[in-house]
């Protein structure tokens, strides 16, 4: 459309958005997205974390069951269970085939839980079973993605 000015000469009228505009909201539009992106991925790693955690728990509750159960079929049988383990590439092979009743199958019983632990949680992860006076510590940890350690330990007495 053209607009005709006093001395006889027509201008354009400009319709519609420039190219400045539109890179404006271009630029405004992927800051966002990439924001969104940020989140997203946070979101993944507390997910992740979580689960972490939450096997443990189960982990941890189960070597506590595992070994009342055992102290209770002869006395001093828990102590069998303590003991270092650091997850690596070797998976732990699970031969219990009853319940553990004497020394070598507690350790058998471990080498279950430790199979557990290995499918459970990631490479270079560690479970420590740790006794004291009337009590066992057990300590779990993992390492996450960025190279920070997490340890988290849960006490039971037999």
């Amino acid at each position: 459309m053209k607009q005709n000015l006093p001395d006889g000469s027509a201008r354009g009228v400009a319709l519609g958005f420039t190219l400045i505009e539109i890179l404006v909201t271009m630029l405004v539009l992927a800051v966002g997205l990439l924001g969104i992106a940020a989140l997203q991925l946070k979101g993944l790693q507390f997910n992740h974390d979580a689960h972490l955690r939450s096997q443990i728990s189960i982990l941890a509750y189960n070597i506590a069951d595992r070994m009342r159960l055992s102290e209770r079929a002869q006395d001093g049988l828990a102590a069998a269970y303590v003991n270092n383990y650091t997850v690596a590439t070797n998976r732990p092979t699970c031969m219990l085939t009853t319940f553990p009743t004497d020394t070598s199958s507690a350790q058998a019983d471990l080498a279950c839980w430790q199979q557990e632990v290995y499918d459970a949680l990631p490479q270079r992860s560690t479970a420590n079973i740790s006794a004291g006076t009337d009590t066992y510590t057990v300590t779990l940890g993992w390492t996450d993605r960025g190279g920070e350690t997490h340890n988290i330990t849960y006490t039971f007495v037999l």
